[in-house]
């Protein structure tokens, strides 16, 4: 299949044996409307977001078939889900020792995005999947073979209808079902009167994935081979105060790891499973390499909003798990299910696109690398030895783990 990592300024290299196109948006003075590959951002200055990045999947449902969350639950992984606790976005990693050439990883990135800015993008809806019609996708490479359950009214990542996401861009679509315990994202989404096209990853949240995910070396909706939605922030949870899980972390393509002088062959560890184009050095973050706030706290008087607070304790606490390529580091819920049904539901006030906007890459580190699942007792490979050991190029999809 081909798998591509795109943002709204077009590719920038086709690649052979992985199959992958990589892209970047070109750089520019104002700050990127786009994040890992083309949903629409929220370009909120300091002082709030806009109207488009704002929300969550929760607070009832709409006349045209949309649900909001149920119950006390966040609206991101269901907290009777097995991943709340055998899932590396649910491990806290605040104790876990830092790798020891952490700097020179760090240092290796030189800038978030084109900007410089740390940017939230607001532009992804988690839809819910629970009573809608199935709906079929023509199969592809690598993509699982089922039907998804499209509610009616609902919107592709960007707040796009559901036949409108624009060309090159990356046209997520996320759908929970929460009765049956299934996730189902869809990359390049797009609908043409009654057909669908795009590539399906099934996720079941009652089941225990191995350490390769869908399968070493195989891809998933995102380009680390992990699901999306756990690594988002999501709106009630940032509400309440307390995000319990790592956040997917974007970075741009030039700035991770790579194999020295080709960047055709992407470089992971666990918890990813797959890679995307990657820089033309052996020095960068991984796929699957996990920061940790180390120079900031809550209490810092730059951390002004209630979701700031958040998301701030989340990355010491959890961290952030580097998922995809792109210009926003930071990937959170749309409001607009929410606002549909509830006007009040934004994130106005909470969370704007640029509270974090002064965090800078070194004030992360890089921790080690899990032996073990998070509800095990196993260390971290951490040693500059044990943690290079872990890094392999994704060499291809051989077998993958269906559903």
């Amino acid at each position: 299949m081909i798998r591509t990592t795109c943002s709204s300024a077009g590719l920038l290299s086709a690649l052979g044996m992985f199959g992958i196109v990589a892209c970047s948006s070109s750089d520019t003075n104002v700050a990127p409307i786009t994040a890992d590959g083309g949903g629409s951002a929220t370009t909120g200055g300091t002082g709030g977001s806009t109207n488009a990045g704002s929300g969550t999947t929760g607070g009832g449902a709409t006349a045209g078939g949309t649900t909001g969350t149920a119950g006390n639950d966040d609206g991101l992984v269901p907290s009777d889900s097995i991943w709340r606790t055998t899932s590396e976005w649910y491990r806290p990693i605040d104790a876990a020792p830092v790798a020891a050439h952490s700097s020179s990883m760090i240092g290796a990135i030189a800038k978030w995005g084109t900007t410089g800015v740390c940017q939230i993008d607001f532009s992804f809806n988690v839809l819910e999947g629970q009573g809608a019609p199935q709906t079929a996708f023509p199969l592809e490479e690598e993509a699982d073979d089922v039907t998804v359950p499209i509610p009616a009214k609902g919107y592709i990542e960007g707040d796009h209808a559901y036949d409108a996401c624009p060309n090159g861009d990356d046209c997520h679509i996320l759908v929970l079902d929460r009765a049956a315990k299934k996730l189902y994202e869809v990359y390049h989404a797009h609908k043409d009167g009654n057909a669908w096209s795009g590539f399906v990853a099934l996720w079941k949240l009652d089941k225990n994935y191995p350490r390769s995910n869908r399968g070493q070396g195989c891809t998933s909706a995102d380009a680390a081979g992990m699901a999306i939605m756990p690594g988002l922030i999501g709106y009630r949870e940032t509400k309440k105060g307390a995000i319990e899980h790592a956040l997917r972390l974007i970075l741009r393509n030039e700035y991770i790891r790579g194999t020295a002088g080709d960047k055709t062959v992407p470089n992971v560890v666990y918890p990813a499973s797959h890679g995307s184009t990657a820089g033309a050095s052996a020095v960068g973050l991984p796929y699957g390499g996990r920061l940790r706030l180390k120079t900031v706290t809550d209490a810092d008087p730059r951390v002004k909003t209630p979701g700031a607070k958040a998301v701030v304790r989340a990355l010491r606490k959890y961290g952030m798990i580097l998922a995809d390529g792109g210009n926003l580091p930071l990937t959170a819920e749309s409001a607009k299910v929410a606002n549909d049904a509830d006007a009040t539901a934004t994130w106005d006030g909470l969370l704007a696109a640029r509270d974090l906007g002064f965090l800078v890459p070194s004030d992360f580190e890089v921790v080690g690398i899990p032996k073990d699942y998070p509800n095990g007792t196993a260390g971290y490979y951490s040693t500059k030895a044990d943690y290079e050991a872990q890094v392999k190029p994704p060499l291809g999809c051989t077998v993958i783990t269906q559903p």
